[in-house]
């Protein structure tokens, strides 16, 4: 562990460049360039080598479950995903996140965890989705399920690497994510039609527990002195501009039923902690007028092959930021990483608060993905093709 940490870059002048850039995207003053970070590449790379992830990785000397469930273990996988990026050009903080994917909010609730080797955990409903059920579950605490995991694992990331990585939030989902994986995905979905006061019951709840939720895990970063991140996905997020949320149930419901059941919870986190910033796998652009009516929407994090990239950049460019990856559409391909980049960055009407994510770890490349050069795809990033209003 100690030689992992003294391998890693001190870098102070690139992250605090990096800082610098970042800031001011997040402030969608970055009218230059976009911004950007590498990932895992696939095994045919130029110039570097590819990161593996820490939490989606099935490399490795053991298996996911063995990682995620031994807090050495992951935090190593953590340091040397880190070592990975800082050998690489683009926008990076070092940072450190305690996550296990969607089983944190269910699993307080009295969802049962179900860890497999191969794969990030999943959970079973903690109820049958039927009103009284519902009504009748627990209100959780601190103490509930894996969140004293969570919270053991900021303390220990913050001890055994005396306290100089920022801690990044945990995987919270979001409100509608986490009910809807509560209830049973169908029976929450019926449950908004047959019995509304149920579901907002079982939305407020939720709400409720993720603020507890952030403000525990902030205020141990807080206590050690720490950066707190309030964001799980990349790129690294300014405290106070902000969570980040999933929020992948809306592909499947109408603008009108997001107006309901989601935008007032999205809009209590927004109140809670400043704004907003929305992941969803899948096609959710029929909600873009739903969105608007989020308060302090700050950040849309999304698959460019799933939700069409050209609108979603027509739309809210300008207006938050866009971090964009490949995307998991079977039928939907690049021809490459040059190939995505190119679109993206023909198809934004401006670099502000523009962020590309290099990266398939999340994304289905073309059956002869060709090989990544690093140093083309930087130089494409770092010198694009101006764009008016700069």
């Amino acid at each position: 562990m100690d030689d992992q940490l003294n391998r890693i870059p001190a870098a102070a002048s690139v992250v605090a460049s990096s800082r610098e850039f970042l800031e001011r995207m997040w402030r969608l003053e970055n009218a230059e360039r976009p911004g950007y970070m590498f990932g895992y590449l696939g095994p045919k790379v130029k110039g570097g080598r590819s990161v593996s992830s820490a939490l989606f990785s099935l490399d490795g000397p053991e298996t996911v479950r063995d990682r995620l469930q031994d807090p050495e273990k992951f935090l190593r996988a953590q340091l040397e995903e880190i070592e990975a990026q800082m050998a690489l050009p683009g926008d990076v903080i070092p940072s450190l996140c305690p996550a296990f994917g969607v089983v944190s909010i269910p699993s307080a609730f009295g969802s049962e965890v179900i860890w497999w080797d191969h794969n990030l955990p999943a959970v079973k409903p903690a109820c049958d989705g039927e009103s009284a059920s519902v009504l009748a579950l627990r209100t959780p605490t601190l103490e509930d399920g894996e969140v004293p995991r969570i919270l053991k694992y900021t303390r220990h990331f913050i001890k055994r690497t005396g306290a100089v990585f920022p801690i990044r939030l945990t995987d919270v989902q979001g409100p509608l994510d986490a009910a809807a994986l509560i209830a049973g995905h169908t029976e929450f979905l019926s449950l908004i039609v047959t019995d509304p006061k149920a579901a907002h019951h079982l939305l407020r709840a939720v709400t409720d527990f993720i603020i507890s939720l952030v403000k525990a895990q902030r205020h141990i970063a807080k206590v050690h002195k720490v950066e707190f991140v309030p964001s799980m996905f990349q790129p690294w997020m300014p405290d106070g501009t902000g969570i980040s949320i999933a929020n992948d149930e809306c592909v499947m419901m109408s603008a009108d039923m997001h107006d309901a059941f989601s935008v007032p919870y999205m809009n209590m986190l927004s109140e809670e902690f400043g704004g907003i910033a929305m992941h969803s796998c899948g096609d959710w652009t029929h909600q873009f007028s739903s969105l608007d009516k989020v308060r302090n929407l700050r950040g849309l994090e999304f698959g460019a092959s799933e939700a069409s990239y050209e609108r979603v950049l027509t739309y809210f460019g300008g207006k938050a930021v866009l971090a964009c990856r490949v995307g998991l559409h079977r039928d939907v391909r690049f021809d490459g990483m040059k190939d995505f980049v190119s679109r993206i960055l023909h198809a934004a009407t401006t670099y502000r608060g523009l962020f590309i994510n290099v990266d398939i770890t999340n994304g289905i490349p073309g059956e002869n993905w060709p090989e990544t050069d690093i140093a083309e795809i930087s130089g494409m990033i770092e010198n694009p093709p101006q764009k008016g209003g700069r």
